[in-house]
């Protein structure tokens, strides 16, 4: 096997890649803005309700699940899209499943949301 040295040069050039496949996905989708909103309101209130740490880290992957999901599908969205642009019965399904994979953890960071800060909540109210 042929391994490849470490290279810093590669690395950063791996980074600024990865950096603009991010900042390309949150120009164009719009379900990706609104998951990196989502994740900056849970962020701030994480910090102002003072938080475990478990309860953070916990919300950290929650969050972040939803993120790299919703990379995964526009990704495989866009790849469909050039391979095959005509609309089919098994497209339909794919594309229909990976926005469904989105939704699931989606509902799945919510509903650990709630569970987190429920209790804090509820410590404003009694």
């Amino acid at each position: 096997m042929n391994y490849n040295k470490f290279s810093m040069p590669k690395l950063v050039r791996s980074f600024l890649y990865a950096s603009r496949g991010i900042i390309n996905l949150l120009k164009s989708e719009q379900n990706a803005r609104i998951h990196l909103i989502y994740a900056i309101v849970v962020a701030s209130m994480a910090y102002v309700l003072s938080i475990s740490r478990i309860e953070a880290i916990v919300l950290f992957f929650a969050v972040t699940l939803v993120i790299a999901t919703e990379i995964i599908n526009t990704a495989i969205e866009k790849l469909i899209d050039i391979v095959n642009p005509k609309l089919c019965a098994e497209i339909e399904f794919i594309k229909d499943a990976m926005a469904g994979a989105v939704l699931v953890t989606a509902i799945i960071a919510l509903v650990v949301t709630v569970m987190i800060f429920l209790p804090y909540f509820n410590k404003f109210i009694a």
